[in-house]
């Protein structure tokens, strides 16, 4: 009897210690995680807080910005006393790693809808942006030449483009909600291209790879390009 005794409180001891470091284990998983929630759940809060100081929604996993004309070739449109400012939307951010200098058209240059109008550079990729409408050039944002990075960091806002004097009174894209809608379809859209050359990087709960560029070669980067791009 006390042998089976000394066996019961052998294992009750070994059990107890196995318990006991499990526990320390937890709690050091528990002391990791909890300050990384932290960031996380700060940085979500700075970004949130950024969009709404800026008046950006979430359009699926794209930023979007009410007020705007949202064009095929992911331009947007501004209608300003007979002209239109024209910017990229947030695709065409998250597609570029960074920008490192814009080219832009010059004033009185006349374009036509379609055409290539500006370039934004990210050293090896190139997003070659197409004229939205039929028109004339009548200014360009000086401050994206010299601080390229505005195209990325306020897309909707200082890091616009050009102004065009249009063709047409009738301007074309999308609107508030359908605007929104077409966005977050074209998010989605780009998802499923990327999904059977990225795998798994292509997406994540709706989140688009950002960056995507980095991601492609330079043949699969000219395909999506030619797919998203094009007016």
């Amino acid at each position: 009897m006390s042998a089976i005794i000394g066996i019961l409180e052998y294992a009750a001891t070994l059990i107890g210690g196995i318990a006991a470091r499990i526990g320390v284990v937890l709690l050091a998983m528990v002391a990791f995680a909890v300050p990384a929630l932290l960031v996380w759940g700060g940085l979500r809060a700075v970004e949130w807080a950024r969009r709404r100081a800026q008046g950006l929604e979430l359009a699926g996993g794209l930023r979007f910005r009410p007020g705007l004309r949202y064009v095929p070739g992911h331009t947007w449109l501004r209608a300003e006393k007979g002209e239109v400012r024209v910017g990229v939307d947030d695709l065409v951010q998250r597609l570029l790693p960074w920008a490192v200098s814009v080219r832009l058209p010059k004033p009185g240059a006349a374009l036509r809808a379609g055409e290539p109008a500006a370039v934004i550079s990210a050293g090896d990729r190139e997003a070659v942006i197409a004229a939205p409408v039929d028109g004339t050039v009548t200014g360009v944002n000086g401050n994206v030449v010299r601080e390229p990075s505005l195209v990325k960091s306020d897309g909707y806002a200082r890091g616009w483009l050009f102004r065009m004097a249009p063709a047409s009174d009738s301007l074309p894209g999308k609107a508030e909600a359908e605007g929104k809608a077409w966005l977050a379809a074209e998010g989605e859209r780009l998802n499923r291209w990327l999904e059977p050359r990225l795998g798994f990087a292509a997406a994540d709960g709706g989140t688009l790879a950002d960056p995507v560029a980095s991601h492609l070669s330079a043949e699969e980067w000219r395909s999506l390009t030619d797919a998203f791009l094009r007016r």
